[in-house]
């Protein structure tokens, strides 16, 4: 409702998590010159002139009616919302997003997807992640019904299972690895959830994942679709229905542009390259962002004209490659390499090759150091859950298809991956791996895992 009564008003609204540490708060409410901060936050933290007011106190002095919104002057290509995106320097910046950017999004799925009155949205996803801008505005722009997920009900796979039955939801918006999760609550004996349409975004998807629920919902009754997209470019830019031939395949394509929307695939000089070469994906068209707020010079390095036609568009830092048919393949993040011994390591192969076994639902590798300060100590380490416990087997599998560079040092089994509060694969609560257990005493396992092998 809040952002609803910001933008009749005729102002931005810039959505915080309160899950957000104060520093990260007060960094934006500050940075983002912000002079009213609705919050339903105890002592939300100051931060440059803004006043603070509770929506409990709003609810209180609210009039008995209302007449209707002030008149505004609001206009397509005046700011809708700032979100704000992590940065390289350690603070995140702001995007601008013009009115006109969301009605564009909408204009160019609607018909595709049948999105119409008849729907039930959730909203899944924190308001300060983009996928919640799909979720908002795609469920009431096309007069859907929005159900609000409450922050405990989204943790628990169970409970948000649950939640879908009942609500008879039938769009659902996940990322993958949130997904995952509902996957394996069905494979456990649930009820199959009753949506028409899953759409997958805020990271990579590996269809191998989704054999299991087209076991549960045929294609015929469930249309899955995989959207590449960028917080710069609206949320989504390609589109590519998954189909089980696809899931098998194990295909890395995130489909066409959308309508409005255009893709090219560039080498290091901008220079565009030919269908099948890989290179760093350029975005244009309907989606492409306004600018960052108050980053004049980072806004002119990632916003530029395309060469050919001298349109905006958006350098995104991820790695692609067009097919012959137009489609694009998404293939990681520019900055997703890293180096060890000398050698150049894409760390999404590795995954690939996991989740390649049949006994692998999920996978992530990372590069650890067990001294900091001491390159020669690094090492690959790999995460699975999977069926049963043999990881020294997924690692005997793995070096089947691997150099040996490139084969981890460790396989840790985890009952599931932690996430983010956006539901992203969450690093950084990755466990240590565990040492192999000494023949005897045995070892006590570490906190979310079951077995390891070096």
């Amino acid at each position: 409702m809040a952002l609803l009564a910001v933008l009749k008003a005729g102002a931005t609204y810039v959505p915080m998590d309160p899950a957000h540490p104060e520093d990260r708060l007060a960094y934006t409410t500050e940075d983002a010159g912000l002079t009213t901060v609705l919050t339903d936050r105890a002592g939300f933290p100051g931060g440059g002139t803004a006043r603070v007011l509770s929506l409990e106190e709003l609810a209180e002095h609210a009039p008995e009616r209302c007449d209707g919104p002030p008149p505004s002057e609001t206009g397509a290509d005046d700011p809708a919302y700032v979100i704000y995106t992590s940065g390289s320097t350690g603070r995140p910046k702001g995007v601008v997003v013009p009115h006109v950017n969301v009605l564009s999004l909408m204009a160019a799925t609607i018909d595709d997807f049948g999105l119409n009155e008849d729907d039930t949205w959730t909203l899944f996803h924190s308001s300060a992640f983009d996928f919640s801008v799909w979720e908002i505005w795609g469920c009431l722009l096309t007069g859907g019904r929005l159900v609000v997920v409450p922050y405990w009900v989204s943790r628990s796979p169970e409970d948000f299972h649950r939640l879908l039955r009942k609500e008879r939801v039938s769009v659902l918006s996940q990322t993958p690895s949130a997904f995952a999760h509902l996957v394996e609550v069905e494979r456990d004996g649930a009820e199959a959830a009753p949506v028409r349409l899953v759409v997958f975004g805020g990271e990579g998807l590996d269809p191998r994942m989704l054999l299991p629920w087209f076991d549960r919902h045929p294609e015929t009754r469930c249309r899955v679709v995989n959207m590449y997209g960028i917080t710069e470019t609206t949320v989504h830019v390609t589109a590519q229905t998954v189909t089980r031939a696809e899931a098998l395949s194990g295909s890395k394509s995130v489909g066409h542009a959308l309508p409005g929307w255009s893709v090219r695939v560039a080498d290091p000089e901008g220079r565009t390259l030919p269908a099948g070469v890989a290179g760093e994906i350029y975005v244009g068209g309907a989606g492409v962002a306004a600018h960052y707020l108050n980053r004049p010079e980072l806004t002119e390095q990632r916003f530029l004209a395309d060469p050919r036609t001298g349109e905006r568009e958006y350098r995104s830092g991820d790695m692609g490659r067009l097919l012959p048919d137009g489609r694009l393949e998404h293939l990681g993040r520019l900055d997703s390499q890293v180096k060890l011994r000398g050698f150049r390591i894409e760390l999404d192969e590795i995954r690939s090759v996991l989740l390649d076994d049949p006994r692998v639902t999920a996978a992530a590798v990372v590069l650890n150091r067990t001294d900091p300060d001491d390159a020669a100590t690094a090492q690959l380490d790999a995460y699975v859950v999977m069926d049963g416990d043999d990881t020294a087997s997924v690692r005997q599998r793995a070096s089947g298809f691997l150099p040996e560079y490139m084969v981890p040092s460790t396989v840790t089994a985890l009952d599931r991956m932690p996430l983010t509060t956006n539901g992203k694969l969450d690093t950084r609560r990755l466990p240590a791996p565990a040492q192999p257990a000494p023949a005897a005493p045995a070892a006590v396992p570490r906190p979310e895992s079951r077995q390891v092998h070096r």
